[in-house]
């Protein structure tokens, strides 16, 4: 978690020795699969070649910071590898713990305009962004960012 793009930004990302830990395990896997010929050269090759390709992934995802949650001036943005979230300020009712077989997990709660407009049904919505971190850590950093600014109505 750190001061980001803008300033006033919060950055809420993967813990890098979890991450740098995950990506070693994906590159001794690939290499692994390189040495493996039990199967024949062409799954050995196969494994190699598709686990190098996640482990490079793996990489860039910490280099680059591709999955991140930003909240700043406009709202929550939740991004990852195959879903993107986002959420204005003025969406937002609070964010919540949910337990869900055994683990809490963070979701939040829009308001009744927000959920018509995305036509969720009235429940939380589940909001996977604490990176390895602990779900009360990051609950306390979403709580503390939401804006309370009024704001005139869209409708006005």
């Amino acid at each position: 978690m750190r001061k980001g793009f803008a300033e006033g930004s919060i950055i809420v990302k993967a813990i890098w020795w979890r991450q740098a830990c995950f990506t070693l395990f994906l590159f001794v896997v690939s290499i692994f699969f390189a040495f493996v010929g039990y199967f024949g050269p062409i799954f050995s090759w196969s494994g190699t070649i598709i686990m190098a390709l996640i482990a490079s992934l793996s990489l860039f995802d910490q280099i680059f910071e591709w999955s991140r949650l930003r909240i700043d001036h406009q709202g929550f943005h939740l991004r990852g590898w195959f879903k993107n979230k986002s959420f204005a300020h003025h969406e937002v009712v609070e964010f919540k713990l949910v337990e869900f077989t055994g683990k809490k997990l963070l979701a939040v709660c829009l308001k009744e305009d927000a959920l018509k407009k995305r036509q969720l049904p009235k429940q939380p919505v589940p909001f996977p962004c604490a990176f390895g971190r602990p779900a009360e850590d990051v609950l306390k950093i979403l709580r503390s960012a939401i804006d309370r600014t009024p704001r005139p109505r869209a409708d006005s």
